[in-house]
């Protein structure tokens, strides 16, 4: 579980645990991640913590190393690590947006190359997405092309292992109550317009976890979200007239 020292994937570790899973919680703050894993052990539940870096290959395959070490097998593999990047694309500086692609894109393939030789039939890799990276909208396109690049590596790697009998799910969380927004890149001090009031993050957890234990093929947290993203595939122009506003300073 990458991207567990706060949010969803905090969230996510104590669902998965209280679920009956063995959990890896991984982030770069082991300070938190080792808080996390006494909640979880106070509460019952089976948890180690690996310091890891995504966009670190090594620091990746030690993660997984020391999953298979403790617990013999690695059967399901949660990508929630991620990082916001704020700005309008005219304006986005390139290193920015770089790191975000190492951190959503590349973190995840990393994670999954490292993780597939040790799993078996019956594994499951749950890639966390975003309803942006569906439709892109103002002001956060650096941070939606992520998404997008993610969907399409999970798209192709599903196929691909469907006969070695590894299902590969994206989830789709639309605007979450966390620190993400707050925590996220900026090309400026600029306004993102309006937002929804989102959901909790144990909502979210709650849709991953299920995720984990079913396969489907893709996962949406609220209907809201599935409309959402039926409506601007099937009327984009409305959703480019609609969105204008969200693109004023």
């Amino acid at each position: 579980m990458t991207g567990a020292s706060s949010g969803i994937g905090e969230a996510t570790a104590r669902e998965l645990a209280s679920r009956g899973a063995s959990v890896v919680v991984a982030a770069r703050d082991a300070e938190k991640l080792e808080a996390l894993v006494g909640e979880v052990s106070a509460s019952g539940g089976l948890a180690i913590f690996a310091k890891t870096d995504v966009t670190d290959r090594e620091s990746v395959e030690a993660m997984v190393g020391r999953t298979v070490e403790e617990f013999g097998a690695l059967d399901i593999l949660v990508n929630n690590a991620g990082l916001g990047l704020s700005g309008r694309v005219s304006e986005l500086r390139p290193e920015d947006l770089r790191y975000v692609f190492e951190v959503n894109t590349v973190g995840p393939l990393n994670c999954i190359q490292a993780a597939l030789p040790r799993m078996g039939r019956g594994g499951r890799i749950v890639n966390v997405s975003s309803v942006v990276g569906k439709r892109a909208i103002p002001k956060v396109g650096g941070y939606c092309a992520s998404k997008f690049a993610l969907n399409a590596l999970s798209d192709a790697l599903r196929v691909e292992l469907a006969k070695g009998g590894v299902s590969v799910t994206s989830v789709y969380p639309g605007t979450t109550r966390t620190s993400f927004r707050e925590n996220s890149r900026r090309t400026r001090d600029e306004k993102r317009g309006w937002r929804p009031k989102g959901v909790t993050p144990e909502r979210v957890a709650a849709s991953i976890a299920d995720a984990a234990e079913k396969g489907p093929r893709d996962v949406y947290v609220t209907l809201a979200d599935r409309l959402f993203v039926a409506g601007v595939t099937l009327l984009p122009g409305l959703a480019d007239r609609a969105l204008r506003s969200w693109a004023k300073d």
